[in-house]
């Protein structure tokens, strides 16, 4: 008589051991892909804002007249606003739209600028004498393009984010280096 064979019911160890190793790679490739996710949204805002920064200086040198940036805090964030230099004064404009800053970027503007020297003079309405007020509401630009290709005055822009350590330096051209007037890098500090 020839016993049947018990089959053991159950997984072997290398069983086991190959489809532990095969959920730990599904899960490496997840973090990463979720980790440059987040690197590309840091990356695209930094994108966006220089386009937005080269509408400007194209809007400049299509109109004749300076644009300049200015930068607002509200309810809403930090956003970046144009500002067009018109009639002896810088005003704002809904063209194009202001830039909304993510809450987690800093903006730092390390410019070369006077102290108490404006980029362009501004004066205050003609038909009555100036006030504190309307001194305080003047709109003061940290930037200025220029209609002949030149953005005022010389230095660069660091935007940094809170949760990674990169950082996006804008930087322009001074008179010898005409052929590209706004650039993007990126380091890591």
């Amino acid at each position: 008589m020839i016993l049947a064979p018990k089959y053991q019911r159950g997984f072997t160890l290398i069983e086991i051991l190959v489809a532990v190793m095969i959920v730990a790679t599904l899960s490496a490739m997840s973090v990463l892909a979720i980790n440059q996710a987040f690197d590309r949204r840091y990356v695209a805002e930094a994108d966006r804002l220089l386009i937005w920064l080269q509408q400007l200086g194209e809007n400049s040198a299509l109109q004749g007249a300076a644009y300049g940036v200015v930068s607002e805090t509200g309810d809403t964030g930090t956003q970046l606003r144009a500002v067009i230099y018109y009639r002896n004064r810088w005003v704002a404009v809904t063209q194009p739209v202001p830039f909304p800053l993510s809450d987690e970027a800093t903006l730092t503007w390390l410019v070369d600028s006077v102290s108490d020297e404006q980029l362009l003079p501004q004066q205050l309405n003609t038909d009555s004498t100036a006030t504190a007020e309307e001194e305080d509401d003047l709109l003061i630009p940290e930037i200025a393009f220029l209609p002949d290709g030149y953005i005022e005055p010389l230095g660069e822009i660091v935007l940094s984010f809170a949760t990674i350590e990169k950082q996006f330096i804008y930087r322009w051209a001074d008179e010898a280096q005409m052929s590209a007037p706004l650039s993007l890098e990126s380091t890591e500090p």
